[in-house]
């Protein structure tokens, strides 16, 4: 299949979406993916604008196809997250992870340091390059292993949100306009 210079530019942005699905453990090729991914979804709307734009009624379409005020505002947030990331900021996520510890390795000494009055004291080291398994430390002390289960990477812009949930509702949106687009354009 052919593909058009606006779905190949969709696809680049797909292809950082699965490597950033790919990748989630790893901090900071995490922030990298998420990056590239939104510069490439970004530039979608360009792309069409130069494919497309002198095509008969184009403009017109485009300019109606503004979007609801909930989407517009998340266009805006994303927008400003390009424009500090390839101006003046690189994208620096926060990470949370849930750990499960073992029941076997539930001693009274671990069981302390996970209660939350303590838990500030623990601090998790990976213990190889998979970012699943962690030792956890207190002081210098390893005092058990613990287990990823999950893990969320937020875009302080996006406050509480998965950034793997927040590219892929980008690249949705974008998707059903690229689809109206070439049904409408594309020959």
């Amino acid at each position: 299949m052919r593909h058009t210079r606006t779905q190949y530019k969709l696809e680049e942005a797909r292809f950082f979406l699965k490597c950033l699905e790919e990748h989630w453990r790893h901090v900071p090729q995490v922030d990298f993916y998420i990056s590239a991914c939104i510069s490439a979804a970004r530039s979608v709307t360009w792309v069409m604008n130069s494919e497309f734009g002198k095509k008969e009624g184009f403009k017109v379409w485009f300019e109606s196809r503004k979007p609801s005020s909930e989407i517009r505002k998340f266009l805006r947030e994303i927008n400003d997250v390009r424009v500090g990331l390839t101006k003046s900021t690189p994208i620096k996520t926060r990470t949370s992870a849930n750990v499960v510890v073992r029941k076997e390795d539930l001693t009274p000494e671990v069981m302390f340091y996970l209660k939350p009055e303590n838990n500030h004291l623990v601090t998790l080291e990976p213990v190889d390059k998979t970012n699943t398994v962690f030792y956890i430390r207190v002081g210098g002390k390893i005092i058990t292993k613990a287990y990823l289960e999950n893990a969320k990477h937020e875009i302080p812009k996006f406050k509480g949100q998965d950034a793997r949930e927040v590219c892929k509702k980008y690249i949705e949106e974008l998707d059903i306009l690229v689809n109206e687009c070439h049904s409408r354009f594309h020959s």
